[in-house]
């Protein structure tokens, strides 16, 4: 790709040529984020990060449920979780209450 200019209008803003919005994958609405290194402007597109909830699917408490006891559903069916308790404690680890 050469050289592509742009006009600056009056309130500071400038419309991304459609080759460099196209490189980049953004589109009407997107958010862009400039970053200054060593004195050059670079532009990178802003990707929303999802939350941590939207990443795993959370989905709401069972009712009666505590948070640790939902934990504790997810991480391991019933026989592992019986297996883990039941195990002897290894001579380095400290146990500490559940809750």
């Amino acid at each position: 790709m050469g050289t592509i200019t742009a006009k600056i209008t009056s309130k500071g803003q400038v419309t991304l040529p459609r080759e460099i919005r196209e490189r980049l994958g953004v589109q009407d609405g997107d958010r862009v984020r400039f970053e200054v290194e060593h004195g050059t402007v670079v532009l990178y597109p802003q990707r929303d990060t999802p939350s941590f909830g939207g990443m795993i699917g959370l989905d709401p408490l069972p009712a009666g449920q505590d948070a640790c006891q939902r934990v504790d559903d997810l991480r391991h069916d019933p026989d592992d979780t019986a297996a883990l308790r039941s195990a002897p404690a290894h001579p380095n680890v400290t146990l500490l209450d559940d809750h």
